[in-house]
């Protein structure tokens, strides 16, 4: 299986779709999958409200995160630029292959389903991060 199938099975099992992108790479980033699942739960359905940015992108931005920061809390701006730039990129990426970035356009103009945004946003990832 690929990851972006692995993602899509676990949206199928119940988890929403930032978790279910974020805990696909559990082991790539070295983190418990249950303390990332807890920590993605209010990130689905556009941000718990399904108005907001697609869970599935906002997990790959949370994935840019664990992946560029240094966690160094002293030099708090030294790995944000990075970060926030790989992050702007992959969303622009993402309004390409999908045609919108936020949750109540991609449903209401019924542009796409849910899995096929968990599929992209985790590709778009594995791409960025882990190959």
């Amino acid at each position: 299986m690929t990851r972006a199938e692995i993602a899509v099975e676990k949206h199928r099992k119940g988890y929403n779709c930032a978790q279910s992108v974020v805990c696909t790479f559990a082991d790539k980033l070295g983190i418990d999958e249950s303390l990332l699942y807890k920590m993605v739960e209010g990130f689905g359905a556009g941000m718990g409200t399904g108005k907001g940015v697609c869970g599935a992108m906002a997990g790959v931005v949370m994935i840019s995160g664990l992946v560029n920061s240094n966690g160094d809390i002293e030099n708090a701006g030294a790995t944000k630029a990075i970060s926030t730039r790989t992050a702007g990129m992959l969303s622009k990426d993402f309004i390409e292959r999908v045609g919108a970035l936020y949750c109540r356009d991609i449903k209401e103009a019924g542009i796409t389903s849910c899995s096929d945004c968990i599929a992209i946003a985790t590709e778009l990832a594995e791409e960025a991060f882990f190959k």
